[in-house]
């Protein structure tokens, strides 16, 4: 060992440290978090003295706390503290407080709810929190969020995640990012990001159907090549707005320089191989704008990029590109080639008469490069799902 690796031994535990501490002292804010939380509705719910204080309880909660020197908790945080709660009332079941005692080192004793336990609920095991537990009884979580499921996600997402899922009043919607949360380690930035794009409405329409309804069975999407699509694809970070005119090389010049940001968009597993990827034909050469290679499908995703509307013949285009792909690039342990089109406008007549038949799978969906408002884009999934229903 030399001085150089000496200093980069001590930087690396250092590193690895201090990120293990982050993580667990996020795991027990959290918790707590939701222990006051769940404190707050319980009285609320059956506090002797609750009208006493009516809709002033969290102000003037706040500002007792405040005079006893504990900080960190104000109006906001406590709202947010209630509401994380009562978005997640399963964690008031007993085998998931049992996981949380020992991360706060609190007994049971400490945890019990000072107040009777109303009649119809004396021989259900309900002895703590007992509101919380009656509102998980009457809209219970989805089939597949066990114990086990609650407490990776307590575990993996951070705290700021979390304010913005509970704002997630469906189940399954809030189910979806949270799995995309905890399999992509979004940042908070990146979550809101995906939420105003509507992400989740997004992939219910562009997707396979049964495989997207899994997620609400099973807790997963089905992988197969119609789930990779999305559409459409929200580009509001290469900015391409600000100019008044771009071309087709200016688009993947931008994907290129926000490689990231595009493979977030993109989704998970996307590992990019090359630009303008060349194929050479009798004599002739070809250029693939990018090629990317997806690792739990095991096959190489090639995509164009397209000006304007979908025209027939980009898809005898990109029938042409992955013919060549599997022939002669993919491994012979690979699965054939998904080819995805990339256009401002598509037309879904037009689509199905250029793509029905061919033996490749080819996807033809739309980029943004602006993020719309939320009425926009919900006007623009009302249309989609009319056309669905056709």
């Amino acid at each position: 060992m030399n001085y150089e690796e000496l200093i980069s031994d001590i930087s690396n535990i250092n590193n690895t440290t201090l990120a293990t501490v982050a993580r667990a002292v996020n795991k027990i804010l959290t918790i707590r978090n939701w222990f006051i939380g769940a404190y707050i509705f319980e009285y609320e719910q059956n506090g002797v003295d609750r009208a006493a204080y009516g809709t002033q309880l969290l102000q003037r909660l706040a500002d007792d706390l405040k005079r006893r020197k504990i900080e960190g908790l104000s109006e906001r945080n406590l709202k947010n503290f209630r509401q994380f709660a009562l978005a997640y009332p399963a964690l008031a079941k007993n085998e998931n407080i049992s996981a949380f005692l020992p991360v706060l080192s609190i007994s049971v004793n400490a945890l019990q709810i000072r107040q009777p336990v109303a009649a119809e609920f004396k021989n259900a095991d309900l002895d703590l929190f007992p509101a919380l537990k009656a509102i998980e009884l009457k809209n219970p979580s989805l089939s597949w969020q066990d114990s086990n499921y609650y407490q990776r996600l307590i575990s993996s997402v951070s705290w700021t995640n979390i304010v913005e899922l509970i704002r997630i009043d469906d189940k399954t919607k809030r189910a979806f990012y949270e799995l995309e949360c905890i399999k992509s380690n979004w940042s908070k930035r990146e979550l809101m990001r995906q939420i105003s794009s509507m992400l989740y409405e997004r992939v219910g329409l562009s997707k396979d159907k049964e495989a997207v309804l899994a997620l609400k069975s099973e807790g997963q999407i089905i992988q197969s090549p119609e789930t990779l699509l999305r559409d459409p694809y929200i580009l509001e970070f290469l900015r391409l707005e600000e100019r008044a005119s771009y071309s087709e090389s200016d688009l993947e010049e931008a994907l290129i320089s926000h490689l990231l940001d595009f493979m977030r968009e993109l989704g998970r597993d996307y590992c990019f191989v090359d630009r303008q990827f060349r194929v050479t034909v009798g004599g002739e050469h070809y250029f693939l704008d990018l090629l990317f290679y997806h690792r739990s499908l095991q096959c190489l995703i090639a995509i164009d990029l397209k000006l304007g509307k979908f025209k027939h013949d980009y898809a005898g285009q990109m029938n042409f590109y992955l013919n060549y792909l599997k022939e002669n690039v993919a491994y012979p342990h690979e699965n054939p080639p998904v080819g995805i089109i990339l256009c401002a406008e598509k037309d879904a007549e037009a689509v199905h008469y250029a793509t029905a038949g061919l033996d490749n799978q080819l996807f033809v969906s739309r980029y943004m490069v602006a993020l719309p408002s939320e009425e926009m884009l919900k006007q623009w999934l009302r249309e989609e799902q009319d056309k669905l229903m056709q």
